[in-house]
């Protein structure tokens, strides 16, 4: 993408203002209301990931306040049925949005499964979306299996013919080979029993980690889905995986389709010293509980963002947001990735309006803006976003669980192109 250099310079001394703490207000005076949503989990099993992630959100438009004269307001959906994200319940909480004409955009979802129901339907509205953790390659991406994996592909997820769609997260294509990197040249495992729950994102990690694994020499043995639509019985699989050598287990799966359960249900048959590894579907509390007397420190989990509290220049608003949120579990991976969505939105809201003559934008006008998002410096980051809706310069960290909960031990820059 080509912009003229000035009006770059002038977008990133905004940005970074706003990264700490400065509002986008160009005025005193109040022209209406601009309303930004959130879709998340935030009930049940994913609760202890969609809560953390929807503060996030809601502090960034708390400290932002107002944009060009217009007051921010945040409002927030929750996706969860029955305590997991559910993908109908996603696709109702949009068709409100889109009812209220005052949302021009939200924050979400965070379930890659869920995205794949939405986006259709926000692509026609047109309302933007940009998501702090969706993951799935194929939201984005065209490969050849995507339509038999994931059931869609990025042309039946835009009828339209226009994107609307963007995220900050590194896609799948990294997250699963990043934690088999580690887990190969790191952890020194030569056998690892991979398993999924047969959802998009899960199957999606599952096999690109699995891939990697075997191409750095790995053997995987035991792979198999399984249906999680209600608590499976992981014990038979864990015997015939513990027969065939496994050192550890991979787990394609999030804490709300019991990616934790085989943790727990693996006592008396792993060591437990041997290692479970996941995506960032089960790097949350929910996984720690459900795990039971088998959570420990060699249980790791990939991120799909960089952590920011690497990050010195974000240091003062995680301070502020902390003194807010004093409970530890009130963040987690993905609560300043969030922050940084709501905060694109923002900017790309206020750059609508001053392109609109300082009026209310159209919903099209602001998912113009987000897509020429170049050089955001943000709480994880440094965002430019591509033609797919993609992060150019995408990163992600792994974490382990240490007795403080998961710990961030090594953030990854990941090359695209390579």
């Amino acid at each position: 993408m080509v912009r003229a250099r000035g009006l770059v310079v002038l977008t990133v001394a905004t940005l970074v203002a706003f990264a700490c703490g400065g509002s986008t207000n160009g005025g005193s005076s109040n022209k209406g209301e601009i309303d930004i949503a959130s879709d998340l989990p935030t009930s049940g099993a994913d609760a202890s990931s969609g809560l953390p992630t929807q503060y996030g959100a809601a502090f960034a438009v708390e400290q932002a306040g107002s944009v060009k004269g217009f007051t921010l307001k945040f409002i927030p959906f929750d996706d969860a049925v029955n305590g997991k994200h559910d993908p109908t319940k996603g696709t109702q909480n949009v068709q409100q949005m889109i009812s209220n004409p005052k949302i021009l955009g939200m924050v979400g979802p965070f379930n890659s499964g869920v995205a794949g129901a939405e986006i259709p339907v926000a692509n026609q509205a047109p309302l933007a979306m940009i998501s702090p953790s969706n993951t799935n390659e194929c939201l984005t991406i065209n490969f050849d299996y995507c339509q038999k994996y994931a059931g869609y592909t990025v042309s039946s997820l835009r009828p339209t013919g226009k994107n609307n769609y963007f995220r900050v997260a590194a896609n799948d294509t990294f997250q699963g080979p990043a934690m088999a990197d580690f887990a190969f040249d790191t952890l020194g495992l030569k056998t690892v029993a991979v398993w999924d729950d047969q959802e998009p994102f899960g199957l999606g990690v599952a096999n690109n980690f699995a891939k990697e694994f075997q191409k750095k020499g790995g053997t995987v043995v035991a792979r198999q889905g399984f249906d999680t639509s209600s608590k499976p019985d992981f014990h038979s699989w864990l015997n015939r995986a513990k027969a065939a050598g496994a050192q550890g287990i991979y787990a394609g799966a999030t804490s709300a389709s019991y990616g934790c359960i085989p943790r727990a249900q693996s006592q008396g048959i792993f060591d437990p010293n041997s290692y479970y590894l996941g995506p960032d579907g089960i790097g949350d509390g929910q996984c720690l509980k459900d795990s039971g007397s088998m959570a420990n420190d060699h249980m790791y989990a990939s991120q799909g963002v960089a952590d920011a509290g690497s990050n010195s220049s974000a240091a003062s608003t995680i301070a502020k947001y902390k003194a807010e949120h004093p409970n530890a579990a009130d963040t987690a991976a993905y609560t300043f990735a969030a922050y940084d969505c709501a905060a694109i939105l923002i900017d790309s809201i206020g750059r609508a309006i001053d392109a609109n003559n300082g009026n209310m934008p159209s919903r099209q006008q602001v998912i113009d803006q987000i897509a020429k998002t170049s050089n955001f410096q943000g709480l994880t980051g440094t965002y430019t976003l591509n033609a797919a809706g993609d992060p150019t310069t995408p990163a992600l960290q792994i974490q382990q669980n240490k007795s403080s909960g998961w710990t961030t031990i090594k953030n990854i820059a990941v090359n695209p192109g390579s």
